[in-house]
């Protein structure tokens, strides 16, 4: 009985540490389904005993750890260098680990072997996307000396700093390097670096920066020195208003430029010598001092009339002229032209009104040929006619005048300043004298019928026409007409 007694409590403590043993193995392997085996590493990182929503957060969120060293050329001595460090912190960094790809590596462990394995070590690599705030990459990036215009310099062009007489030879200087990136790529690459999960590049060797486009050799091409000859042999005599202006070698040796390619002229030096020379001797737009035939001297404002270098066609012609090495006498381009050339550009041969007097005087040659009163614009409704210096614009006849309220046939037209002109006024009996104070036309010269027409046959086109109001005090006083009493019979 003691015997059966003791077998039976051995078999019963047995089934108690077999089934203890059981339930060990469940909890145990349970629990590795839950979680990573002791030695599992992921990434580089220790992940045992870590369940798997635990590692895809670290993993996720380690990579903040992360440093990508950026170089590229010293902002003085432009040797390569150390710029800045973006860190994962700057940029909020996060490796977007998806939960499943975790999910698999521990289901693949396989919990139920956890006895056989458990000492094992395990390393897997998982590649998830790297995510950045671009914003904050941006903002950071922009405040680095590198990307920064006031802190960098753009490269600088071989270039031609001037022709020695001594040598007979251009003096071109070399490039110059600079250190001004090219802001939008070397953004890329950065952002790309980090996607791809460098830890180092060079914005240099990426070809991020601003690079001279002409070297010192491009400058001195056998060919090249050919067109430099060639355009510094032009040699241009002007006829500018009358003025001799000689453009030559002096002058085109600053103006030579290297450009896409090849020497050829700088542009705004040409425009800079026509605009200057065009200020000096064009005349439209000017005052001008008339000599009346009264003998009076009035400074008078011009209208349209007078020399104007059209300058955009002269640059033009002028570039062209010096890139074939021309040697040849000119005339600007003019846009307007007077009858006679200098200053005082209205000649001998003019129409004259005396606005003041209402009086007009022709000259053709210096001689005068026909004088006519007139009515001019009327004073008190403020048509004033206005005074300066004109040139006809054209002539007609048989012409149809219209305005606001009035529509009046002229067999004679002949405007000089837009709306403004000489014409007849068949409408009028008399003419001259205060007609133009209370009763004048709308602006226009009115003239007698037979003298429009004889000056119509005088005048052309760009005639000049030189009207003028005398100001107050500059005439002698009108001396008024005699009064005689009548004389007693006896």
């Amino acid at each position: 009985m003691k015997v059966q007694s003791r077998m039976g409590r051995l078999s019963k403590m047995t089934v108690i540490l077999l089934f203890s043993l059981v339930v060990f193995y469940l909890i145990v392997s349970f629990y590795f389904g839950k979680c990573f085996f002791p030695n599992t590493v992921i990434n580089g990182f220790q992940y045992g005993n870590v369940t798997a929503v635990e590692a895809r957060v670290a993993i996720s969120t380690r990579v903040q750890g992360y440093s990508l060293e950026v170089y590229g050329k010293d902002l003085k001595s432009k040797e390569d260098t150390l710029l800045f460090t973006v860190t994962g912190m700057d940029i909020q960094l996060i490796n977007n680990i998806k939960e499943e790809d975790v999910e698999g590596l521990l289901a693949a462990q396989d919990n139920f072997l956890w006895p056989a394995r458990i000492f094992g070590s395990y390393e897997y690599q998982l590649d998830g996307a790297a995510q950045f705030d671009e914003e904050k990459l941006n903002a950071f990036l922009l405040q680095q000396a590198a990307f920064q215009d006031s802190e960098t310099v753009l490269p600088q062009d071989a270039y031609i700093r001037g022709y020695s007489a001594e040598t007979g030879l251009f003096d071109i200087v070399s490039e110059k390097e600079g250190t001004r990136l090219q802001k939008e790529m070397a953004i890329s690459v950065i952002k790309n670096a980090i996607s791809c999960g460098e830890n180092r590049i060079n914005l240099r060797e990426a070809g991020c920066y601003f690079e001279p486009k002409v070297s010192k050799e491009e400058a001195t091409e056998k060919g090249n020195v050919a067109q430099i000859e060639k355009m510094t042999s032009t040699e241009i005599t002007y006829d500018w208003n009358g003025n001799e202006v000689v453009l030559n070698k002096d002058l085109i040796n600053d103006w030579i430029v290297f450009q896409d390619g090849r020497f050829t002229i700088d542009r705004e030096k040409v425009a800079a010598f026509v605009s200057e020379n065009a200020t000096l001797y064009d005349t439209y737009g000017k005052d001008r001092v008339f000599h009346t035939t009264l003998g009076y001297d009035l400074t008078l404002p011009s209208g349209s009339f007078g020399w104007l270098t059209d300058k955009e066609a002269e640059i033009k012609e002028l570039t062209s002229l010096i890139e074939a090495g021309a040697v040849t006498s000119r005339i600007p381009v003019y846009s307007s032209k007077a009858p006679w050339k200098g200053k005082n550009d209205i000649g001998n041969s003019y129409v004259e009104a005396d606005l003041t007097n209402q009086h007009l005087y022709l000259y053709k040659n210096g001689q005068l040929v026909l004088e006519s009163e007139f009515v001019s614009g009327d004073m008190s409704r403020g048509y004033n006619t206005p005074q300066g210096v004109f040139g006809v614009t054209y002539k007609t006849t048989n012409a149809v005048l219209r305005g606001a309220d009035y529509q009046e046939p002229v067999s004679y037209w002949m405007p000089y300043e837009g709306n403004y002109g000489m014409h007849d006024a068949s409408w009028r009996d008399t003419f001259g004298g205060d007609i133009y104070l209370n009763n004048g036309s709308h602006g226009c010269l009115n003239l007698p019928l037979d003298k429009a027409q004889a000056i119509y046959n005088y005048v052309s086109a760009g005639f000049p026409v030189i009207c003028y109001y005398y100001p107050d005090g500059m005439l002698p006083p009108k001396t008024p007409a005699p009064v005689y009493e009548d004389e007693d019979d006896d």
